[in-house]
This record gives C-alpha cells, sequence and structure tokens, in this order.
C-alpha cells in the first residue's frame, strides 16, 4: 500500500509540472502570472527594442519634419544603414509595416525559453513641435528600390487587435553576446503621429516575469504616410553612391495626371 501511494503521488507531481509548463507556454489575452517559487528569474535579463535595420543598406522611407529633412547629415554617414539610424535619433518615424528588433542581454549565460509580447496604442501625447510631414528616403545608388515587409508579416497591429502572442523560440545569452528576432508591426490605422508600447516577458529559469522595454523607456512613436490619390507628400532623398546626394520634391496637392514633381539638389 506504501509503494502505490508513493506511485501515485509521483504521477501527481510529474502531471503538475506537465501543466505549470504548458500554463507558461500559452498564448492569451493576459500575460502569464510570474513564478512563486522562481521570484529571480530573468531579474538581470534586459530587453532592448527598436526600429530594426534590417536590410537598411539597400534603401528605406520614414516620416521627418521639415526641420529634420533640411539637417545634413554627419559626413561619416556614408551609406543608408548609417543614415537610418542618424534620421531615427534626430525624430524621423516609422510608418507602416515596420520591422522591430527585440533583443536580450544579460551579465551572465542564460537562456530564453520563450517570449510573451504584446502591442499596444498608448495615450502619451507625441512630443514634436513640427509634424512628420515630409518622406525622408534613402537610396543606396541611383534607381534602387527599397524592400518593405509585406502586410502578411505583420504579427501585430497596433491599433487592432491586442491580443498577445508567445514566441516559443529559444534565445542564448551571454555577457558581451546579446541575442534576439525581429517581428513585424502593422503601425497603420491612424491620421497622424501616435503612441504605442511594446510590452515583452520571458519565460527563463523556470520562471517567468515581465521585463522593463528599454529600461521602462518603453514608448515608440510612428506616423502615417500621408499621401494618397490626390497628394504627394513632400520628399527628400539621400542617394549615398557614387557620391552622397540630396534631392528635394515640395509637395504637390491634386497633381494633373502628367504632372512631374518640380525636384531640386
Amino acid at each position: 500500500m506504501k509503494a502505490r501511494t508513493t506511485a501515485v503521488l509521483a504521477v501527481c507531481v510529474a502531471a503538475g509540472l506537465v501543466a505549470s509548463l504548458v500554463l507558461l507556454r500559452r498564448s492569451g489575452p493576459d500575460a502569464p502570472s510570474p513564478s512563486s517559487d522562481a521570484p529571480t528569474a530573468g531579474a538581470d535579463v534586459r530587453v532592448g527594442v527598436g526600429i530594426s535595420d534590417r536590410d537598411a543598406e539597400q534603401g528605406w522611407f520614414l516620416m521627418a519634419s521639415e526641420e529634420v529633412a533640411r539637417r545634413t547629415p554627419p559626413e561619416d554617414v556614408s551609406d543608408c544603414r548609417a543614415l537610418h539610424a542618424w534620421a531615427l535619433r534626430e525624430g524621423a518615424l516609422p510608418v507602416g509595416d515596420a520591422a522591430h528588433t527585440v533583443t536580450f542581454s544579460a551579465d551572465r549565460r542564460t537562456t530564453i525559453e520563450s517570449t510573451y509580447m504584446r502591442v499596444v496604442p498608448d495615450p502619451t501625447p507625441y512630443p514634436g513641435e513640427h509634424a512628420p510631414v515630409v518622406r525622408l528616403l534613402c537610396l543606396p545608388r541611383p534607381g534602387a528600390t527599397p524592400p518593405f515587409p509585406e502586410p502578411a508579416e505583420a504579427r501585430f497591429h497596433v491599433n487592432g487587435d491586442p491580443r498577445p502572442l508567445t514566441f516559443d523560440e529559444r534565445h542564448q545569452v551571454e555577457p558581451g553576446a546579446a541575442a534576439g528576432f525581429d517581428v513585424v508591426i502593422d503601425l497603420t490605422g491612424t491620421t497622424g503621429p501616435f503612441a504605442y508600447r511594446v510590452e515583452i516577458g520571458v519565460a527563463e529559469g523556470g520562471g517567468f516575469r515581465m521585463v522593463p522595454v528599454n529600461g521602462g523607456d518603453d514608448v515608440f512613436f510612428a506616423t502615417e504616410d500621408g499621401g494618397g490619390m490626390g497628394y504627394w507628400p513632400a520628399t527628400t532623398t539621400w542617394t549615398m553612391s557614387p557620391t552622397r546626394t540630396r534631392t528635394h520634391c515640395p509637395a504637390v496637392t491634386d497633381p494633373a495626371p502628367d504632372r512631374q514633381p518640380g525636384c531640386t539638389n
């Protein structure tokens, strides 16, 4: 009888562990509850989120204010990837379907077993005094066609379904060797600049916890392109090769079918 009781207890314990793991990896409308038996799990894991620069060397476009569009980048900004980083620092905003990079770092070796992620709109007002009304475009060479994520690639919609996702991919992290992945977020659905937040939780070391994004500075801004059949937004284009050159095309309202933009260098 004692042996049978011991066997039953072992089965119950095993079943409980399996159920806990299934709950940990489940996607749902709410984040999984932090593990009470591992309160320090992931405590030194840092999470960064930013606009991805994947394929940036092939060209891109953002939206910028007229003031930012008139600025000249430093001389050492010599390719589209470097110009992309500079433009974002200056205040240019992403539009449309934009890839974001989620990065994990830590001061010790660890494994991120799964990642909980949710993207939601935020009421924070856009802080800029000047609206992002100019398309800021970068071409690695004349005539290049920048690649853009397809709408079908979007895993999240800021102004749509707020349901979270859990990514089960494992990521190995070591001191000085960060890990991460890209995810496409649909930023459409508004008439101007807006704020949004990215919430991240990690399963690591047998426990789960929500982790502050970018050290707590987790509000992001994006905007609409603003173009349409009856309006061409102003466009500033930097062509990086064979020499770095700037071309500006002013905005056009109700263009005729044969209208050509009057661009200047």
